[in-house]
């Protein structure tokens, strides 16, 4: 009984998560930038607001880390990512374990777990080996290829966007 409790009460998260997707045709994701990180350079949690193409708050994206993680391993550190709805109720979890970004070592590229609702996998995005492009492959929870994704050579982009295929 208490399991099919648990799987209805799944269900009702993933059809909310989908009519809550479904009115959305584009997401804009900003991060929200820390004054102490900003002056001393001391990393903090990063937080994060995505909004609908009106600018209308949809969900908020909070970093789950700790301070040495963060200080120590920089941008390849392992991290949660909590995104909450605006009733701030947790509908996804990424779950991204410690890997290098490096060229030079493909077998220990990045990764990174989607849960919705936290604790189910529902998809994977995987880094792929490439000398000079950032790529990428969306997969779902029994890791069948879905999407590629494929960024330019050179990603850093003073206050313009960066357009990946």
């Amino acid at each position: 009984m208490v399991l099919i409790e648990q799987m209805c009460h799944h269900l009702g998260i993933l059809l909310s998560i989908h009519r809550q997707h479904s009115k959305i045709n584009q997401i804009l994701i900003h991060q929200q930038i820390e004054l102490l990180e900003v002056l001393i350079g001391f990393e903090t949690n990063n937080k994060y607001e995505i909004k609908n193409s009106l600018g209308q708050r949809v969900y908020c994206a909070v970093e789950d880390t700790d301070c040495c993680t963060r200080n120590c391993c920089g941008p390849s550190r392992p991290f949660t990512l909590r995104i909450l709805d605006n009733l701030g109720k947790e509908v996804i979890t990424l779950e991204r374990p410690l890997r290098c970004s490096s060229c030079c070592f493909p077998c220990c590229l990045q990764e990174i777990e989607i849960q919705a609702p936290p604790g189910v996998p529902v998809g994977y995005v995987t880094q792929n080996w490439h000398p000079c492009l950032p790529k990428f492959t969306i997969q779902n929870e029994k890791r069948d290829d879905v999407l590629k994704i494929i960024g330019p050579c050179v990603v850093c982009s003073c206050c313009a966007d960066i357009d990946f295929e």
